[in-house]
C-alpha cells in the first residue's frame, strides 16, 4: 500500500514523481522489513536469535510444538520468565534451558521450519 499510497497524494502535483517516489519507498519498505527481521542461526556453540546469544551447553531438548498446541503454549501455558522470539509463523519450538544460574525455564521460538531447527538443536 506504500506506492498507491506515494501516487495517490502526489498525482495532483506531478503524477511522474509520484510514481517514482512511490517505487523507491516500497523498495524502501521491503528492504528495512528484511533488514531488521530477527534471524535464528545455529553454530557449534551459539544459538543466536536477533541479537541474543545464547551457549548451545546450557540448552536441552529442543521440541516441535504441534499446531493444536500453540495456542496454549503462547497463551496461558507460557511461563512469564520465558524468553519468547515469536512472529507470526507456523510452526513452534521449545528448547529448554539447563542453567541453574538463569531463571529462564525455556526458549519459544516461531519459525518458518520448525523440524529443522529441533533437529540442529538437538545433535
Amino acid at each position: 500500500m506504500v506506492f498507491p499510497s506515494f501516487w495517490l497524494v502526489l498525482a495532483p502535483i506531478n503524477a511522474d514523481l509520484g510514481l517514482i517516489l512511490g517505487i523507491l519507498a516500497s523498495g524502501l519498505s521491503v528492504w528495512i522489513r528484511f533488514a531488521m527481521s530477527k534471524r535464528i542461526i545455529v553454530s557449534e556453540k551459539y544459538l543466536q536469535i536477533g541479537k541474543a546469544t545464547i551457549p548451545r551447553n546450557v540448552l536441552g531438548q529442543a521440541t516441535v510444538i504441534v499446531q493444536s498446541e500453540q495456542f496454549s503454549e503462547r497463551g496461558p501455558r507460557l511461563d512469564a520468565r520465558a524468553f519468547v522470539a515469536l512472529k507470526a509463523l507456523s510452526g513452534l519450538v521449545k528448547v529448554q534451558v539447563e542453567d541453574s544460574n538463569d531463571p529462564t525455564p525455556y526458549i519459544l521460538i516461531s519459525t518458518r521450519r520448525p523440524t529443522q531447527l529441533a533437529e540442529a538443536l538437538n545433535k
